[in-house]
């Protein structure tokens, strides 16, 4: 069945240059382009556009008006700063023709991505599952979900979440059965209105060109980037490293890519002599600047930040207390000229932390969870991807945000590959207190990602596997005076169930 996609682009402030140009750049275009304004003038008008020009009170009725005109089977509703990725009209008209509903779908929502004034994501809108969609008032909602201040500062699914209507579902009469369809994907970047969320203190640049997306399972990416990184950024965030720091730099130094390559050290408020440390290996670490990122602590403040300083097309990331071996950034760059638009690397803990080897980190290729992710410790990804998909979430304490950046990136349809030949040598917690510290926070993130991600298939634990768990720990607890091991094997998992018990509470929701 052929599905034909008109869209209404509702442009406040005349500005509509972004939503336009990612529509005609769509692999498929749409049957028509229309956009709703009470601006005079405005940027230059395109033939293949039409322009509805109305007063502030009018705007919902002429968007509606301009709908129904749209010659075309359903109508999606853009806002002027919303920017539709590539495959945006292929996944909407394939989830309008999906099988085994319940009547004719009328309505079908998608995910979207929001950008911050300063380039940074703001946050993951994501629809609630597929139900029907009945009676509702769908005029006024189309309109709302294009409306650029819809919605942000929400995480959920909502009236925030952009959607495509059947067009005879926005008539007085004719609204037969329907359902609403949703796509557990994010096809948009609707960056922040002015007045929006407060920008941090660094911009962060937006793309100097559309980044290729891909399917995860699909084809590697097309032409528009070189065959190799004309540079590689290598972004190192640190926080009173100086005691480990020596040693990784030493390791960047010794790696046997041949291509050219800066090193960011970016200081996140750090104490001791990080700095000095740093600033003295000049002379080994050809390239390499210091950066300052200490007035707000995080990993991801810090990385971003190495994002927006960076002069290079591929970036990579590293700790300041691993090793990286040799091959390293070869590896990753390796997979990067393959097509991938994201690697993660392996984490080794024999050199590093050789008595805790029943700890080693499960690869990429083996994690079960969800959609794979590559580790925050080891992973690289062509800069244009990273500036797309709004970089590292800044607001993620003490772990998440690897996952969270993965998963956001796949969602948006980038390809994420593992790199088994970029060896990091890892070291794991040696403190109970540290150790004990970082499950907990790990928990906390866990149910804070299944609060953003549940709609898009990450699945929570079974409630008698969690009961299990705990009654494991319970019959253990001798474990916590026998010896040193069972003690931090006891630690190590009491400590992240509790967190995704507190995070449970935080976020609203049931992740056991």
């Amino acid at each position: 069945m052929a599905v034909s996609m008109g869209v209404v682009v509702v442009s406040p402030d005349g500005e509509w240059d972004a939503a336009v140009g990612s529509l005609l750049a769509q692999r498929v275009r749409p049957a028509a382009i229309t956009v709703v304004t009470w601006v005079p003038g405005g940027p230059r008008r395109d033939p293949r556009v039409r322009v509805a020009h109305c007063l502030p009170s009018a705007a919902a009725a002429v968007c509606r008006r301009e709908a129904l005109r749209t010659p075309a089977d359903f109508v999606a509703c853009l806002g002027g700063r919303d920017e539709a990725l590539p495959g945006w009209l292929e996944a909407l008209v394939e989830a309008c023709r999906a099988p085994g509903t319940t009547g004719r779908v009328g309505v079908v929502r998608y995910g979207a991505v929001r950008i911050r004034p300063d380039g940074v994501v703001g946050g993951v809108v994501l629809p609630e599952p597929d139900g029907p969609a009945g009676g509702a008032p769908w005029d006024g909602a189309l309109f709302a979900a294009g409306r650029s201040r819809a919605g942000w500062g929400r995480e959920d699914g909502g009236d925030g979440a952009p959607c495509a209507v059947r067009r005879d579902l926005l008539a007085v009469t004719g609204r037969g059965p329907a359902r609403c369809v949703a796509v557990p994907r994010l096809l948009v970047r609707r960056y922040a209105p002015c007045g929006g969320p407060a920008p941090a203190a660094r911009p962060a640049p937006r793309p100097t060109a559309r980044p290729s997306a891909v399917s995860p399972a699909g084809p590697p990416a097309s032409g528009r980037r070189p065959a190799r990184p004309a540079l590689v950024s290598v972004v190192l965030p640190v926080r009173d490293g100086a005691p480990t720091l020596p040693a990784q730099l030493r390791a960047l130094a010794e790696q046997t890519y041949t291509g050219a390559v800066e090193v960011l050290v970016v200081d996140n408020g750090s104490t001791d002599r990080t700095r000095e440390v740093a600033s003295a290996a000049r002379a080994l670490v050809p390239g390499l600047r210091v950066l300052d990122a200490g007035d707000r602590p995080g990993e991801g403040y810090a990385r971003n930040t190495g994002i927006a300083a960076a002069r290079g097309d591929f970036v990579a990331f590293c700790d300041a207390d691993d090793v990286a071996a040799p091959g390293w950034l070869a590896g990753l760059v390796e997979a990067a000229a393959g097509g991938a638009d994201l690697v993660g690397g392996a984490l080794d803990v024999g050199l590093l932390s050789p008595a805790y080897a029943d700890e080693q980190p499960v690869p990429l290729t083996e994690q079960g969870d969800f959609l794979p992710f590559a580790r925050g410790a080891n992973c690289a990804a062509w800069k244009d991807v990273l500036v797309a998909v709004g970089g590292w979430d800044e607001s993620y304490r003490g772990g998440g945000e690897d996952m969270d950046l993965s998963w956001r990136a796949q969602l948006c349809g980038f390809r994420l590959v593992y790199a088994p030949d970029a060896l990091m040598h890892y070291r794991l917690r040696d403190g109970l207190a540290s150790l004990a510290r970082q499950k907990w926070n790990y928990g906390l993130s866990g149910a804070r990602l299944y609060a953003r991600y549940r709609h898009a298939g990450f699945e929570r634990r079974r409630l008698s596997v969690a009961a299990v768990n705990w009654l494991v720990l319970l019959v253990r607890l001798p474990d916590l005076v026998r010896s040193r091991a069972l003690r931090r094997r006891w630690v190590r998992y009491a400590a992240r169930l509790a967190g995704f018990l507190a995070g449970s509470v935080r976020q609203g929701v049931l992740y056991p």
